[in-house]
């Protein structure tokens, strides 16, 4: 049950997802404490806070404007980096690595900052400006510090939220992003293993990918993963152009993180940073209790002629077009 709560008491708070009353955004709140978000996923660090009794006795819920507040009151770090991807691609490994930091705040795909973005299809007349405000304070409210000595903040998004860069570069118009990407079989075929909500038709509102309903449910499983791949790539490369990031290919892992990703963050890696980062790529990324087993062979074995022939048609054009991007800043 929802309660009322002033702004400084939600020093130990973060914002978790928005609550829809008609077309008015209501703001769910969850106690987290000083626990570090070191889960692969920001949402199971959640669900982790969510089992406490008091958590379930005690559920603010407030207006969105006290985000605002939140920020005003106490603003978070500035985010260091953005992590964009193509989904399946190592990019939970690289937000593990940053996250093994004490230093490092990562919130690595947050229900919240989807819900922001969005929020355009709950409310119509939503502008870009009020969703980048909105994406502003949540990020300053996701991204406090929780022992005190946290330096960088870094967040890493929902593969699809690529598609809504132009409010992020609004909000954030200085951050550095990267974009990480693999060869489009292998990803096609860990998605068809187990699929992303972006991969269920229906799953993501049609409109975000530019597909109309009718188009959706007529397409093959196949045809409709490729494109919405497609639709990610193809706006890596068009945001490259205008506002260069960097471009990071799966088999760049793990050594890239730490000799390219970190100075593009503007970030310091020390020896002993380095040696955890090691650690971490030992570990299978998003079950960190398991080993990390390279998949590749394995993957192109597993691919169907139709996987293929999708990945062809609609997805191998466009890594070659990341590729020869990516070496071609490696070159400059």
């Amino acid at each position: 049950m929802g309660v009322s709560v002033n702004v400084q008491h939600l020093a130990e708070w973060v914002p978790i997802q928005i609550h829809w009353e008609r077309d008015q955004p209501r703001i769910d709140w969850c106690w987290v404490g000083k626990r570090r978000f070191t889960e692969p996923f920001f949402d199971q660090t959640i669900d982790i806070c969510l089992r406490l009794p008091f958590t379930n006795l005690i559920r603010p819920q407030t207006t969105i404007d006290t985000l605002l507040d939140r920020h005003e009151f106490k603003p978070g770090l500035q985010p260091r980096g953005f992590i964009f991807h193509m989904s399946r691609c190592g990019s939970t490994l690289l937000s593990q690595m940053f996250a093994a930091l004490p230093k490092n705040v990562v919130i690595s795909e947050a229900g919240m900052i989807d819900s922001v973005l969005r929020a355009k299809f709950r409310r119509s007349m939503l502008s870009d400006e009020q969703r980048a405000d909105w994406l502003r304070w949540t990020i300053s409210a996701l991204g406090q510090r929780r022992s005190g000595d946290e330096k960088n903040l870094f967040i890493k998004f929902d593969s699809w939220n690529l598609l809504d860069f132009s409010v992020i570069h609004r909000a954030f118009p200085d951050v550095p992003w990267i974009f990480m990407y693999r060869n489009p079989v292998e990803v096609l075929v860990s998605q068809f293993a187990r699929r992303g909500a972006h991969m269920v038709p229906g799953g993501i509102e049609p409109q975000l990918f530019d597909f109309t309903h009718d188009q959706v449910f007529n397409m093959q499983p196949e045809e409709y993963c490729a494109r919405v791949l497609a639709r990610t790539c193809e706006a890596a490369l068009h945001h490259h152009r205008s506002h260069p990031g960097l471009l990071v290919n799966y088999n760049q892992l793990p050594g890239v993180a730490w000799t390219g990703i970190a100075s593009f963050f503007g970030v310091d890696v020390t020896d002993t940073d380095r040696q955890v980062f090691i650690g971490v790529s030992k570990l299978n990324a998003k079950n960190p209790g398991l080993g990390f087993e390279g998949d590749s062979q394995t993957k192109q074995q597993r691919a169907t002629e139709a996987l293929r022939a999708a990945s062809a048609k609609w997805l191998s054009p466009l890594y070659e077009r990341l590729e020869a991007a990516r070496l071609g800043d490696a070159a400059r």
